[in-house]
């Protein structure tokens, strides 16, 4: 789908130069592995943590009926980061639908930001049993993340 990140794309996402550039536009087999990459502290402008995933996703703009494919590049309790082709805008109203866990997740969303093909949404009306689903995979991503610590 994508060859990989540019640099605009690394500072976004908040990746680690010293590893070299994440494969997050690449389709792998595995949601998790040594893709997974969490957003070091000092960059961290949100209240929520969020855990940096390379995951399928698919998203519809409100209005259309088809879906199309995206990858999700990091999840937070409030939000996603989505890569695409398409081109989205501010204030664009989405459905979301991704696999979390093995399990389905669909939210309603909302385009808070957009920098080419590097889309930023907020989740809406999440119920409160999604968003212990959405915190139950960002505290198992940051502990997946201590445990390959050397």
């Amino acid at each position: 789908m994508f060859a990989g990140l540019c640099t605009e794309c690394r500072d976004t996402f908040g990746f680690d130069y010293e590893t070299g550039p994440a494969n997050l536009c690449g389709m792998g087999d595995k949601v998790f592995g040594d893709r997974m990459r969490m957003r070091d502290p000092a960059q961290q402008k949100r209240k929520k943590a969020r855990a940096a995933v390379n995951a399928p996703g698919e998203f519809k703009i409100k209005g259309h009926a088809e879906f199309l494919a995206c990858t999700i590049a990091d999840v937070g309790a409030g939000g996603l980061h989505l890569l695409t082709r398409s081109s989205l805008y501010v204030g664009d109203q989405l459905t979301i639908k991704f696999q979390m866990n093995g399990a389905p997740f669909e939210s309603a969303a909302t385009v808070t930001r957009s920098l080419g093909k590097a889309i930023g949404v907020q989740f809406e009306n999440l119920t409160p049993e999604d968003e212990a689903r959405l915190q139950e995979f960002i505290h198992a991503a940051l502990l997946e993340r201590e445990r390959k610590k050397p």
